[in-house]
């Protein structure tokens, strides 16, 4: 039966996630591409082209895995999912074949003809769809024994003996395990064709799943241990693992980490992953290591590392993948799957004995795995919305500190995130003493920081301080609180260049501006309502509105906020609430711009609040200008009347009282 064709428009939806699979489309011109849906945001994840299929590789399944759309003006030939099974079927494709996989000993099923002469030799079974897909979903749980393999296999045959068989089986073949070593790609891959070792073909090619590349270890000669750890990554679902064939020898942290980015960028992994062995040959110290161009935790890259043994226990092996998955920030939505679908399952298990003290390890070692599992913790909270892990975090780093000496890479962090979490309690509790508990943590991490040598370090800390010291303010109402508020953000901002720094000297800039702008809520002065919209221009003169979008938005709907309130303490001024007016509307329209919903709404509500008074404000200037022309034209009646003024002799009348008496005349 011939094919159906059809076209679709670019933009148009071929198919939505989730919707029924009853067609199969094959691209015969144009291009296409895959998303998700999450939360109501469209997330791309993959382009197709000329020749390739949509909806295949979920066809035994029954619904679409992904929606598809056309990128352009597209053509493809359209073939039922029964057509296209029986289709499956007629050519044995739909048989499983049963090899030895990378690392366990897992069904995989393949639509493609590498394995042809091998599969020649195996028995093959027919497979349902509800079969194939438990089978495929027993695979993402993870890897099965020897045991239940035998058991599966037993109870497929027995499902099989009254049904029609291909082929007809007297007894499974035993699967014979296999170790696949990892395919080891060259750390200079300027030497190599591109395409012929990472097989990755132009842009247009569709890449699934996150990338970890994995290095190779100095003094492992066989290459052994690199072996097993690309063993137990590889059993992370959806997780591409690359192997490049140099080691990181240099005991400088920063520079191992500035030479994996760059291997990364050459690769295009997500993380790069790196290990050094001990003199001893026992314990194996793990670098974690985020792209270049990444700036979160840039100042503060503790957690990066963690400690295992070369020969690791099964929960041992369960830490490296745990700290590998959560190496990666959720910047993409396989990322994010990762943190969310397999991060729980593992964590259920081994909370209790990741948080005891391993044998083999020193203090500062045991205290460095310790915060690695609590950012895993803290991460997982912020991502599920899980308070109970967040407590299991607080109470693994506060378990940390006992034994992190100072000097360790990892402390200044600690304290960091044992303040950041206090905070959080205390704005949730509304509590001074933990808003003052965590001012003392960031206080004690300051301590181990260099204002000269660590100067984005020290300003962070600095603002966490003005932070916390701002809303205790707002608490008391004390003038000495928000005088320690502005003295913190004021010392933040002293180590920072404005162009060097910018977006860290804008956070410190503004938390001073607005710092100011409250304390002025408890004074009829506005001297320092003054110097916070000076401050507001300041920042505003810094930032590019395309670079920093959010942060422009931010210093525009506080600069507006402040005119407003000046324009307020001074009477109602026009030109302050038209400006005021103004900066409102370029902050609304940034929001806009970058979806930022939520501070959408607040900088258009403000908005309308100014409007709404400059209304009222203009409204009354036109009737006290209409008063005052009545009122000259009434005086200049009357001295016609009385005296003759001559033609050379300016009008005078007095503007201050004038003035005087039209501020009585508001108040009454």
């Amino acid at each position: 039966m011939p094919k159906k064709e059809k076209t679709f428009s670019a933009g148009e939806v071929i198919f939505k996630q989730g919707e029924s699979c009853q067609t199969v489309y094959t691209i015969l011109d144009g291009k296409a591409e895959l998303f998700y849906e999450v939360n109501g945001k469209v997330r791309i994840i993959g382009r197709k082209g000329e020749d390739d299929q949509l909806g295949a590789d979920t066809v035994l399944e029954g619904t679409y895995a992904t929606s598809a759309r056309a990128v352009t003006a597209l053509t493809v030939s359209m073939q039922s999912a029964k057509e296209y099974i029986a289709q499956l079927q007629r050519s044995g494709e739909l048989s499983p074949t049963v090899k030895a996989d990378d690392d366990d000993d897992d069904f995989n099923f393949s639509f493609g003809d590498d394995d042809e002469d091998e599969e020649e030799e195996k028995p093959k079974l027919p497979v349902r769809a509800g079969r194939r897909a438990s089978i495929v979903a027993s695979s993402r749980r993870g890897r099965k024994t020897d045991r239940e393999e035998d058991e599966d296999a037993e109870i497929e045959i027995k499902e099989e003996k009254n049904a029609s068989a291909l082929v007809k089986v007297e007894k499974p073949l035993p699967v014979i395990p296999a170790v696949q070593k990892p395919v080891v790609l060259p750390a200079e891959i300027k030497k190599f064709p591109i395409k012929e070792w990472l097989r990755e073909g132009t842009e247009e090619s569709v890449a699934f799943g996150p990338v970890v590349l994995l290095a190779s270890i100095d003094r492992d000669a066989s290459g052994d241990i690199r072996a097993s750890l690309y063993q137990t990554l590889h059993q992370i679902p959806n997780l591409q693992i690359k192997a490049v064939d140099k080691a990181i020898t240099d005991s400088d942290i920063r520079r191992g980490a500035m030479q994996m980015q760059s291997w990364m960028e050459q690769h295009n992994a997500d993380v790069g992953l790196y290990a050094v062995l001990d003199n001893a040959g026992r314990i194996l110290e793990f670098h974690t290591v985020r792209p270049a161009n990444q700036t979160d935790m840039s100042l503060f890259s503790a957690g990066s590392r963690f400690f295992l043994p070369a020969r690791m226990s099964d929960e041992q092996k369960t830490l490296l993948k745990i700290f590998s998955i959560c190496a990666m920030t959720p910047t993409r939505l396989e990322h994010e799957q990762l943190l969310r679908l397999f991060l729980p399952s593992l964590l259920n298990g081994i909370v209790a004995y990741a948080s005891e003290p391993m044998t083999g390890l020193t203090g500062e070692e045991q205290a460095v795995n310790l915060t690695a599992f609590a950012n895993v913790l803290s991460w997982t909270s912020l991502i599920l919305s899980d308070a109970n892990r967040q407590k299991q975090a607080m109470t693994l780093y506060d378990k940390a500190l006992e034994t992190l000496p100072s000097y360790a890479p990892e402390y200044v962090f600690v304290n960091r995130q044992v303040g950041l979490l206090r905070q959080m309690e205390a704005e949730k509790n509304d509590s001074l003493e933990t808003f003052k508990a965590a001012e003392e943590t960031f206080k004690k991490g300051l301590e181990a920081v260099s204002e000269k040598h660590q100067p984005e370090a020290y300003s962070d800390l600095k603002q966490r301080i003005g932070s916390v010291r701002q809303k205790i303010a707002m608490q008391t109402g004390e003038g000495e609180d928000f005088a320690a508020a502005m003295m913190a953000y004021r010392d933040a901002i002293k180590p920072l260049s404005a162009h060097m720094h910018t977006e860290r000297w804008a956070d410190a800039v503004n938390g001073l501006a607005r710092t100011m702008q409250l304390f002025s809520s408890y004074s009829t002065k506005t001297t320092l309502l003054k110097k916070a919209v000076e401050l507001y221009e300041k920042e505003l003169s810094v930032l590019d509105k395309d670079e920093q979008p959010m942060l422009w938005g931010r210093a525009c709907n506080n600069l507006a906020s402040a005119l407003f309130l000046l324009s307020d303490r001074e009477g109602g001024k026009a030109d302050l609430l038209r400006r005021a007016v103004e900066v409102f509307s370029d902050a609304l329209q940034i929001y806009d711009k970058a979806g930022a919903k939520r501070m959408a709404v607040v900088a258009d509500n403000n908005l309308k609040r100014a409007e709404k008074v400059l209304k009222q404000t203009e409204k009354e200037l036109e009737k006290s200008k209409s008063w005052l022309d009545d009122l000259l034209n009434d005086s200049d009646e009357k001295k016609e009347e009385n005296t003759t003024v001559s033609d050379d002799q300016p009008l005078v009348f007095e503007r201050i009282a004038v003035f005087e008496e039209l501020d009585d005349d508001g108040e009454d």
